[in-house]
């Protein structure tokens, strides 16, 4: 298996989401294409051949089609696109997506019905194009992973929004324990959730993910706060040392250490017979919270 290389296009978005995972570096610079082109290439020379393009929203840059063609023709398999959907509500548009060779679409979704949804994207109208983009990436037949954004206002409809989600014909669903961010001198915590509160809501999520047929997984749930048949997700079985990424403001050349700082290993963790596979959460909210919510699996 060759290396996956994640880089970020734009921080710019057309969503106002108040639990925003960039919103700390929202204020950094686009990156141009050309310096964008030229990491495309040189992860390619390093052996490269599955490319993310990371949130904000690359589908307002008219230069992503191109980017995606080129991509594909220096010899990238995989091309994933992380995106809110919004734009895809087009049909020609995602036609074009794929004509380039977009493989897979990575879809944040906020609500089964346009009050949640909207409320939590702070857009009026974004369910509407996010769900229009939703049907027309699901009667493309490209690779298509829904993810939900795990936070205070869609906690208790976790189980409708997989069910929406099954209606409109969805294979996949994953659960993202959102993260605590710094914007200037404070965290940005009111949008979230405890760890605690959450987790039984994505274990019923899960559940009825599993009962309807979609396959689902989680981003930044420990194993302590899963059911056992949970436990095995991208998030835990991905080897993250071929990962590699060029932020806007960071590179990584390998993404273990990295997630070693930002979702470290508690103290009461310490015993847990699967500490090694646990993909655990995340280091600020263990920073704000403490760590008393995490317990030591036994088996």
């Amino acid at each position: 298996m060759g290396g996956r290389l994640m880089v970020r296009l734009t921080t710019q978005c057309n969503s106002g989401c108040a639990h925003c995972t960039i919103a700390d570096i929202a204020h950094l610079p686009e990156r141009s294409v050309e310096s964008v082109w030229r990491e495309i290439e040189a992860g390619r020379a390093r052996g490269c051949d599955e490319l993310v393009i990371m949130r904000g929203e690359a589908t307002l840059r008219k230069e992503l089609t191109k980017l995606v063609r080129k991509s594909r023709q220096i010899g990238y398999q995989h091309v994933q696109l992380q995106t809110n959907g919004r734009m895809l509500s087009y049909p020609q548009y995602v036609d074009k997506l794929v004509g380039a060779g977009v493989t897979f679409f990575e879809l944040s979704y906020f609500g089964h019905e346009a009050g949640l949804h909207d409320a939590i994207d702070g857009t009026e109208g974004a369910f509407e194009q996010a769900n229009a983009g939703l049907k027309n990436l699901v009667a493309s037949g490209c690779g298509l992973l829904v993810t939900v954004p795990v936070v205070r206002m869609n906690l208790l409809s976790l189980v409708d929004i997989v069910r929406h989600l099954h209606e409109e014909g969805v294979g996949r669903v994953q659960f993202n324990f959102s993260r605590p961010v710094m914007i200037g001198k404070g965290w940005n915590t009111f949008p979230l959730v405890r760890l605690s509160e959450a987790s039984p809501h994505i274990r019923a999520g899960l559940r009825e993910a599993r009962r309807l047929g979609l396959v689902g997984s989680t981003e930044a749930v420990p194993f302590c706060h899963l059911d056992p048949e949970d436990r095995d997700g991208f998030d835990a079985t991905e080897d993250f040392s071929r990962h590699q990424v060029v932020d806007v403001h960071r590179v990584e050349a390998d993404l273990t250490s990295h997630r070693e700082h930002m979702r470290p290993r508690a103290a009461s963790c310490e015993s847990c017979t699967a500490q090694d596979a646990c993909p655990r959460t995340w280091a600020d909210y263990q920073r704000i919270y403490g760590t008393w919510e995490l317990t030591a699996l036994a088996n």
